[in-house]
């Protein structure tokens, strides 16, 4: 063996030999205990269907991956110019999406083989567009928040009036231009959620049309991308035509693919000033998304 010379300590090399092995010890341990789909589950995953690990620990899994950051993905890196819109659009504001810390694992937990129904890391944060996450972590609506229009004025201009926030509304869609495969975008662009007449940052308080449903990508297909744009209201609260509007339902299903975010602009006269991006492959709460969906019929 070649001979390996180092100006550390004895001590201190030793501390770093003996704490790195437990340190990728802890890491697979969390990856393999505490996730959805790292092993096969019997009846709740099939035989062939690619599933991926959620760690619990993520900071371990930070640490060991460059963390949750990173670049930004470019509106034509990303695909969406000139998938969703021919051209780029000047971005006003920046949108935050902000998943639950933690979320509910959906494996059974009558499957004794299984570690279902436990706390499992949520996305939480998406600290950059087009971050990697997984179904389960985005099985529930996400929080968001961004600077309206007469708030980043004034912040431009200090002896600008406290703004008022109520003064722009605004309209958020949730798209899948993937469904129901990359390489078959037959449904492009799937609806995931459409909230619009939202005062100022106040998404619980605008008009919910089509109520949040989470990632679900078909199994043994690539990566889709999931994109949240957000648009500017051209002058106060807008009526929109009632077909747009549906409680969840067979009805609602059906009439969710085919949706255009570029043609809901130009017919509503919106302004796109913001988005975000994330994108997921399947997992086993796919599985238990689309049998809560069957039940609508």
């Amino acid at each position: 063996r070649e001979r390996c010379e180092t100006n550390l300590p004895p001590a201190a090399l030793m501390g770093v030999v003996t704490r790195v092995p437990v340190l990728f010890a802890l890491v697979a341990g969390a990856r393999a205990f505490c996730v959805q789909g790292h092993v096969r589950l019997g009846r709740l995953v099939p035989t062939g269907v690619r599933a991926r690990p959620v760690a619990v620990f993520g900071f371990l899994d930070d640490l060991l991956s460059g963390g949750k950051g990173g670049p930004d993905l470019s509106m034509e890196e990303s695909g969406l110019v000139p998938e969703l819109f021919q051209l780029p659009f000047e971005e006003s504001t920046r949108l935050e999406v902000r998943y639950p810390a933690w979320v509910r694992s959906s494996v059974d937990l009558r499957d004794v083989r299984s570690f279902g129904d436990t706390p499992t890391e949520g996305a939480g944060l998406l600290r950059r567009r087009g971050l990697e996450v997984m179904p389960t972590q985005v099985r529930d609506a996400p929080r968001l928040s961004w600077q309206p229009a007469a708030a980043a004025a004034a912040a431009n201009d200090p002896l600008a009036p406290a703004p008022d926030e109520d003064v722009k509304y605004y309209s958020l869609a949730l798209v899948d231009p993937d469904a129901p495969t990359p390489d078959d975008p037959s449904e492009r662009e799937w609806l995931h959620w459409l909230v619009v007449n939202i005062p100022g940052t106040q998404v619980e308080n605008g008009e919910e049309l089509r109520s949040y449903i989470g990632a679900f990508p078909p199994a043994n297909t690539p990566a889709h991308r999931y994109f949240f744009i957000l648009f500017e209201q051209k002058s106060g609260p807008q009526r929109f035509k009632p077909a747009l509007r549906a409680e969840l339902s067979a009805g609602d299903l059906r009439t969710r693919s085919g949706f255009s975010a570029r043609a809901f602009a130009q017919e509503y006269q919106l302004k796109p000033v913001s988005w975000h991006h994330f994108t997921a492959e399947f997992d086993p709460y796919c599985l238990e998304l689309v049998e809560t969906l069957k039940a609508y019929g």
